[in-house]
């Protein structure tokens, strides 16, 4: 569950849900604000850097380098620096920075039909503080879904662990 910047996970057999955080990693080397949060258009203010040659396996093409700016410090990330396609705005390559101004990862974009893509099909993480691993993740469903209010709460969550 994720309430504002305040994530709350629900363990099988417990009795409390936990408070973590959006660096913290559940599964692989991808943390829980890489997979949940990354509201770009929303939590980060943007800034046209360019027009610059587009990353080596697309390099005969323009792309357009934006700076993103976090608008809040609850952000997994302070700064992203991203490329786009310059015809159809399509993300190429991102590189993610933490409030130290460090590099912490860079993305790859994979597309559903790379030869005329029209959405993400998968998103390549690498970490380049730690272990310098990847993580894929793969986006299979893209379904909106309502939920009632008072799921969005963590004790009703330990309550009734089998919401569907």
């Amino acid at each position: 569950l994720m309430s504002g910047d305040d994530f709350w996970l629900v363990m099988p057999d417990s009795q409390r849900p936990l408070r973590i955080t959006p660096m913290q990693k559940l599964l692989g080397d991808a943390s829980t604000g890489d997979v949940s949060t990354l509201s770009w258009a929303e939590d980060y203010a943007g800034t046209l850097v360019g027009e610059e040659p587009c990353p080596a396996e697309r390099a005969a093409k323009t792309c357009l380098h934006l700076s993103l700016a976090a608008t809040r410090k609850g952000l997994s990330y302070q700064r992203i620096e991203l490329w786009l396609g310059a015809v159809k705005h399509e993300p190429l390559k991102a590189e993610f920075y933490v409030q130290s101004d460090k590099l912490a990862k860079k993305a790859r974009f994979v597309f559903d039909t790379p030869g005329a893509p029209t959405q993400v099909a998968e998103m390549v993480l690498e970490d380049h503080l730690a272990n310098q691993k990847a993580t894929h993740v793969r986006y299979l469903s893209r379904t909106p879904k309502t939920v009632p209010e008072n799921w969005l709460n963590p004790m009703f969550l330990a309550r009734n662990p089998s919401l569907e």
